[in-house]
């Protein structure tokens, strides 16, 4: 069965009024102005299901950067194989508790080649306090107009320049605002002074959470690649999905017509990963997955 697939994107300009990036906003109707968000797990999930199945990184960014906000669940359990780390970069929630558990998923992720943001920073002390083992990992800090002051931005931002990370103020809703956040330092900016986020559909093949879970529990037990192939078989929807794909990453390959071509050029580790995004996309109450 085919539906919308909704996101949202919002420019993120450079001090010289040039686009660096686009924030990618899940969304949930055709409307830009607002979204219902149940649940920051299904949230990301709908986000990245939408990108790689759907739209396309491509057309959504161009050949800019695309942030996208990261759950602690997607964070924890690394589901970002898929994306080109060259392009995503990843923003830690404001809510996201750290512990050892979250650095060392942040330092797994730094590694590979992923630069990330904190998003929605508070200048205060608490979170300063809290935030302070992310620092040494993070290449952006994104500083919210309303929950700060402009001496707290402006603080901020000597704050954070001795600590060599880029500042992004957020919400910048007028000439003036932008003009002194650009003075005092700021790297990059976003906000309704430059654009509203705008709408991007795509068209979407709905897979059921059941048959997602049938073939991660096939994976579980390293299956071969003729028995994988015939459970895909089984699910034209997912294979339907899967073939959109590959076929939306146009990295040096030519186009992929074949389930068990598309398989083989994912690897079984990734599709297993893309199945997971799909099954969290897809929760709901028969839906349950265990690690």
């Amino acid at each position: 069965m085919h539906s919308l697939a909704y996101l949202a994107r919002q420019p993120i300009l450079d001090r010289d009024g040039n686009i660096f990036a686009y924030e990618l906003l899940f969304r949930d109707s055709p409307s830009s102005d607002t979204a219902i968000i149940a649940s920051d797990l299904q949230a990301t999930a709908q986000v990245l299901e939408n990108i790689l199945n759907s739209i396309g990184l491509e057309r959504l960014v161009g050949n800019s950067k695309a942030f996208i906000n990261c759950s602690r669940e997607i964070l924890m359990d690394n589901l970002f194989g898929l994306l080109n780390p060259d392009r995503f970069v990843l923003e830690i929630l404001e809510d996201v508790p750290v512990d050892e558990k979250l650095i060392h998923s942040i330092q797994r992720h730094k590694s590979f080649g992923f630069e990330l943001a904190l998003d929605d920073f508070v200048m205060n002390k608490e979170y300063i306090s809290r935030f302070e083992p992310l620092f040494e990992y993070v290449s952006y800090v994104k500083m919210d107009l309303a929950d700060n002051s402009l001496e707290d931005m402006t603080r901020a931002a000597q704050f954070f320049k001795n600590k060599n990370i880029k500042l992004l103020a957020e919400k910048v809703e007028d000439e003036a605002t932008f003009k002194r956040c650009n003075e005092v330092g700021y790297n990059y900016f976003q906000g309704f002074y430059f654009a509203k986020p705008e709408i991007v559909t795509g068209q979407k093949i709905d897979a059921t959470s059941a048959a997602i879970l049938e073939i991660i529990k096939l994976l579980r037990t390293r299956p071969t690649l003729e028995a994988l192939c015939d459970e895909f078989d089984k699910h034209p929807d997912i294979s339907a999905n899967l073939l959109q794909f590959v076929n939306s990453d146009v990295r040096n390959k030519p186009v992929i017509e074949s389930v068990k071509g598309s398989i083989v050029w994912v690897g079984m580790k990734h599709i297993q990963e893309w199945l997971t995004i799909m099954l969290y996309a897809h929760l709901d109450t028969t839906a349950t997955i265990t690690h």
